[in-house]
């Protein structure tokens, strides 16, 4: 039986950490869950320990027993504090994307594609770089911290054996 948690789990485990633009290093931490999982998340950690941060949101799993394969559709949201609330675009974009989201999308494209268990279906994706996010429903924020995010579709497919156990994750290097 695939299961997506535990092998995106591993798989990001390799990630290797991010220089911010002071030259400090930080090791990405992966997440997933509803809404309110990712609060609690938030408001258990340090601040200094959770970022940047690879968050699953919650997809359905399209599984095809005879073919050892599952199919989903992944959302990732790859976040950052952002510690330009009050900046526009330009000074996020050299400091917070430059430096740590855009080289994070890049390291978690690289793992999904050389895991041996997972690929990106047609090598196609989308993403959106959002500046000073948050999620919002009304005049309330449902995300308690405000982020520079990109948000990272694709469908990708996981593989297993064909008598039904996991197929070792392959050593990335980036």
């Amino acid at each position: 039986m695939i299961i997506v948690e535990d092998i995106l789990k591993e798989i990001f485990s390799q990630l290797p950490a991010i220089k911010d633009s002071n030259s400090v290093d930080f090791s990405p931490h992966f997440n997933w869950g509803s809404q309110n999982t990712l609060n609690l998340y938030l408001s258990q950690l340090k601040k200094s320990v959770k970022y940047p941060l690879i968050w699953l949101t919650e997809t359905v799993d399209d599984s095809d027993i005879y073919a050892h394969k599952l199919e989903k559709p992944v959302k990732l949201i790859l976040a950052k504090q952002s510690n330009h609330t009050t900046n526009t675009n330009p000074i996020i974009w050299e400091t917070e994307f430059k430096n740590i989201l855009n080289p994070l999308l890049k390291n978690v494209i690289t793992s999904i594609e050389k895991s041996g268990v997972t690929s990106i279906k047609d090598g196609r994706y989308k993403s959106t770089r959002l500046a000073n996010y948050s999620e919002n429903e009304g005049a309330d924020s449902k995300t308690i911290d405000n982020w520079n995010v990109i948000v990272f579709e694709a469908t990708v497919i996981f593989r297993e054996k064909a008598d039904g156990t996991p197929n070792c994750i392959k050593t990335i290097k980036f």
